[in-house]
């Protein structure tokens, strides 16, 4: 879908959002949409409207001529306080690609380590208790 008008430059990013709360509903965020207005609410700017408190605010873009840069800046400037931003990118004939900081990459990074590494521990543990008769 090459995007020409404003009209469909505005239906393609929905496309793009919609596949994107589309894969949060699959086992994350059951009420994850579109967000309404697409960001124009003062108090909760962003793309997804997850339902719930995130910690995560997410930006789509679904366009040929990739801005990285001038997306990133609108993507961290439309987080409050904790918030982490997530840019979505997206052209035609391609995967989506998700653009996170390094910090944050290796924080995530760190917290399923941390998880695999309490699962092995537990695992040990259950296998170490003895047989109940």
């Amino acid at each position: 879908m090459t995007a020409k008008t404003p009209k469909s430059k505005k239906a393609k990013g929905k496309t793009l959002e919609r596949e994107v709360a589309k894969a949060y509903r699959h086992k994350l965020f059951p009420k994850a949409q579109s967000m309404p207005m697409s960001g124009a609410m003062q108090f909760n700017k962003g793309d997804i409207f997850k339902g719930v408190v995130d910690e995560w605010k997410d930006e789509c873009k679904n366009q040929e001529t990739t801005k990285l840069w001038e997306w990133w800046e609108q993507t961290v400037n439309q987080c409050y306080g904790l918030e982490k931003p997530v840019l979505h990118i997206k052209k035609n004939y391609s995967e989506i690609l998700s653009v996170i900081r390094f910090s944050d990459y290796i924080e995530l990074r760190e917290t399923i380590y941390d998880l695999e590494e309490e699962i092995r521990r537990l695992k040990c543990l259950s296998n170490a208790q003895p047989a109940k008769e």
